[in-house]
């Protein structure tokens, strides 16, 4: 799924937003470790059309696509250019009103008076079955400005033979979860293209706000120096592994933050958009020359930022799956676009977001996964004067 010039009252925010790989990386010996990229598995075109009253409510509005893909019996699928394309709708769009407020308040006074907005949503939602797993892709369009992007999986795992007398060494890598059969431990990873053209303009930067703390010239009533909480702005000016690539520690709190410094708001502040994550979000556990890991090192990050070209236009080949041995590096990959350290001042910018999960297999797994997921969300910061939903236009 992919959004393209995406705008808030007429403003562009994104020119781009769209999904661009999925990676399962599984454990094991030499002979059974393997990984999935689902974008070489198609990503979209083993699928279905959604069902209402199951995958989106009754009511909802779908948006139909073409397959070239037939299914066979026995889950099998075949693609001769020959046949005729079929229309199937994997895409539907609604409003929905959360279950919490955007905004509350209770004003102290006799009697207490309460105030707030139930929060109302835009949703673009597909899905995607690749063999044993789906995808649910949501994008929630929020009336404050906020663009929520969730993916969840579902399906069935895949699980492995397993005996303590004949392999069990298996227990190392797998949950056993009745007798003869495991499930392997393994990483769920998506990678999302987020194209900004804040305000649109292509020329934005990109800000790293942080929290610290230190003494700050003061001196307590002890006698000590005073200890505070303090912000840190820096602008990161160049691409570079390490330098334009950013993982969340939730000890050192930062925002990521892609502002036009041209345009700022009344209080001087640039206007910007920030990648937040929404959950907590994993990254590859595997050493960094791992073979799953030089196929895909997006699964490295949780975001990572490029200056735009027109022929870096994905964050993985598609065709990964069957060349990650390669010794040379495919077209697309986000490795060789940070490779050149281009400057990131002022110029048209391009965040690579990569979330993720392991899933370490438990009983109730079967016979079908409980939907588990991952997300992010794209933040209006100092975007607008105030609380746009506070007093919606």
């Amino acid at each position: 799924m992919a959004l393209v010039d995406v705008k808030f009252n007429g403003e562009r925010i994104l020119y781009e937003l769209s999904l661009q790989d999925a990676q399962a990386g599984y454990s094991g010996d030499r002979s059974s470790q393997f990984f999935y990229s689902d974008a070489s598995w198609s990503l979209s075109m083993l699928s279905a059309s959604l069902e209402p009253g199951v995958d989106c409510p009754e009511g909802a509005h779908y948006l139909s696509a073409v397959d070239w893909y037939h299914m066979r019996p026995g889950g099998d699928a075949e693609s001769d250019p020959t046949n005729p394309v079929e229309e199937f709708y994997p895409i539907c769009v609604f409003e929905w009103e959360e279950d919490h407020t955007i905004w509350r308040h209770m004003q102290n006074s006799d009697p207490p008076e309460v105030r707030g907005l139930t929060r109302k949503t835009l949703i673009v939602r597909s899905m995607c079955t690749v063999a044993n797993y789906d995808y649910i892709v949501d994008v929630k369009l929020r009336e404050d400005g906020e663009i929520d992007v969730h993916t969840l999986f579902a399906g069935y795992i895949e699980s492995r033979y397993y005996d303590p007398n004949f392999n069990p060494e298996e227990a190392n890598f797998s949950t056993p979860l009745r007798p003869g059969l495991a499930g392997p431990v393994h990483s769920h990873g998506v990678a999302w293209k987020a194209d900004f053209d804040i305000w649109g303009v292509r020329e934005n930067i990109f800000k790293v706000t942080s929290v610290k703390s230190g003494a700050i010239g003061l001196t307590a009533g002890n006698g000590q120096p005073l200890v505070s909480k303090y912000l840190e702005h820096r602008y990161v000016e160049q691409e570079g592994i390490g330098v334009s690539t950013f993982i969340s520690d939730p000890t050192r709190p930062a925002t990521w933050i892609v502002a036009d410094r041209t345009a700022t708001s009344e209080a001087g502040n640039p206007r910007g958009y920030a990648v937040t994550l929404s959950d907590f979000s994993t990254v590859q556990v595997l050493p960094d020359d791992h073979p799953f890991v030089r196929a895909m090192p997006y699964t490295k990050y949780q975001l990572a930022l490029t200056k735009y070209h027109d022929e870096e236009y994905r964050v993985t080949s598609p065709y990964i799956h069957y060349d990650g041995e390669e010794t040379v590096k495919n077209t697309q990959d986000l490795e060789r676009f940070l490779s050149d350290g281009e400057s990131l001042v002022d110029e048209d910018l391009v965040t690579w977001i990569g979330v993720g999960k392991e899933h370490i297999v438990r009983q109730e797994d079967m016979p079908l996964v409980s939907n588990f997921g991952v997300g992010f969300s794209l933040k209006p910061w100092n975007f607008f004067e105030q609380n746009i939903a506070a007093s919606p236009l």
